[in-house]
Formats: structure tokens, sequence, C-alpha cells
């Protein structure tokens, strides 16, 4: 019995000599061992990280390498109501940074999906509900609403992942918090141009009624002018309006101008040539 023991040690041994492979990170990583054995011993998650180099690991061992420099996460938002019920489109981005040495930690309390698993709903929930703090104008227009916002939603999800280490420690720094300017979606954007162009067209329409109204206005004081003129002069209206002939007459060089006077075939018929 105890040859059949040794010799099963030495089979695994020999499975173990010639299936190990040797793992590594950069500069950007650290990595951890996940040990699985197969009939004996302790498995778990090494707790020590592999920061630098390589190490060399079993076929039983798993490996995973986390980053250890900052990462951005974007997520996406539509159709999130801002406090006039308008629904806006946005999106949000938060960088984030593993604590160094600390992967081992973070994959134990929450797994290498830890930003699904922890932070994603979280700071969804928390971007919408800032946002929705704001009318559509404000967001809009105002620029410097959003360094209010994102301070607000950094020290949110600050606080957040406080709360959470005290149960588990969770090892992740918050690096900033962007949150990209919002805009009414599709739908209202088509609106508000059809509200723009109609708004448009009737400044428009009211702009030409001032410029008729301020041509009639001219035109009267015109005609109230010469009115007064002729009656200075003592004129005639047919010698006004003789008078009006001939200066447009000097005014137009080289023209041909056929000028009748008089509202008859008897009335006089000159022919002005300028040259």
């Amino acid at each position: 019995m105890k040859k059949f023991f040794t010799l099963i040690a030495i089979a695994i041994a020999s499975v173990s000599m010639v299936s190990c492979s040797l793992c590594g990170v950069d500069g950007t990583e650290e990595g951890v061992f996940i040990k699985k054995p197969l009939f004996f011993g302790k498995g778990g998650v090494e707790m020590q990280a592999l920061t630098d180099g390589s190490e060399w690991k079993v076929f039983s061992t798993d490996f995973v390498t986390y980053t250890n420099i900052p990462v951005k996460y974007t997520e996406v938002f539509d159709d999130v109501f801002c406090n006039d019920n308008t629904p806006m489109d946005l999106s949000a981005h938060i960088t984030l940074q593993l604590v160094k040495g600390k992967s081992p930690v973070l994959h134990t309390n929450y797994g290498f999906n830890w930003y699904d698993n922890v932070v994603k709903e979280t700071f969804r929930k928390t971007v919408r509900n800032f946002i929705s703090t704001y009318d559509m104008y404000t967001l809009t227009s105002d620029r410097e609403v959003y360094d209010a916002i994102e301070v607000d939603i950094a020290e949110k999800l600050g606080q957040y992942f406080t709360d959470i280490s005290s149960t588990k420690e969770f090892p992740i720094a918050i690096v900033n918090v962007v949150v990209d300017k919002a805009k009414p979606n599709n739908s209202v954007m088509e609106e508000l141009n059809k509200t723009a162009t109609m708004a448009q067209a009737k400044l428009t329409e009211i702009k030409q009624q001032e410029v008729e109204d301020q041509r009639k206005i001219t035109e009267h004081k015109r005609a109230l002018a010469d009115m007064e003129y002729r009656k200075t002069m003592n004129m005639t209206a047919s010698e006004y309006i003789q008078m009006r002939t001939l200066e447009v007459i000097e005014s137009k060089p080289n023209a041909n101008i056929d000028v009748l006077f008089g509202a008859t075939s008897a009335g006089s018929m000159w022919d002005v040539k300028k040259k």
C-alpha cells in the first residue's frame, strides 16, 4: 500500500513538473495566483500579488492579471429625465485605480468582474439622481453646473466605497469623474428644431411687416413734404410734376426718356436724350 501511494505521489509530481508554465506581468499589471489542488492541500487565492517579473505555476493553479494604472469606465445614458421631465442623453466617465499590491484582496472579496459587480449600477444611479435635479436649459447651456455634478458624484461614490469596505475591503480609488454635456433626446430635438424654425419664420414675418410699415411712413412723410413744398413755391400739381420729372432726367445720364405732359393725347411729348 505504501508503495502504491508513493507511485501516485511520483506520478503527480511528474505531471506537475511537465505541466508548469511561466506567468509574468508588465509595469501596468499585477497578478493573482488561485490555487486549485487536485487531491490534497489548501486551495484559494495567494495573498501575495505578483507585482513585477515572472513566476512559475503548476497546471492546477489559475493566474489572472489586474491593471494597476488608472482605467476609465464609460456609461452611456438614454432618456434620463431632468426636473422638467425632459428626456436627456449623455455619457459619464469614471476613472478608477487599484491600490498597488491589493489585487488578491480585490479578487477574494469582489471577484474579477468587480466593476460590474460593485460599481456600475451605483455609478449609473448616482449620475441619474444628480442630473434629475436640474432643468433642461441649465443642463444644455451652463457648463459650470457639470463641475458641481462631477464633484458631487465623486463624493457620493467615495462614501459608497468607504461603506462597503467596512464589511469587505474594496481597494479601489477614484481618480476623477467626468460628465459630458447632456442634450435632449432625438424626438425632443426634432420638436425643438421645429419650434425654432416656426419662431424664426414668425420673427421674419414681423421684421418684414416692420419694414413695410416704415416704408409707408416714409412715403407718407415724403408726400407731405412735397405738398408743403408745392404750397410754399405756389406751384400747381402739374408744374410740380414737371419739375420732379426734370430732376429725374438730370439724375439719369446717357438715358433715352420719353416724357408725356398732360393726361390726354393733346399733351406734349418730350424725347429727351442724355449724352
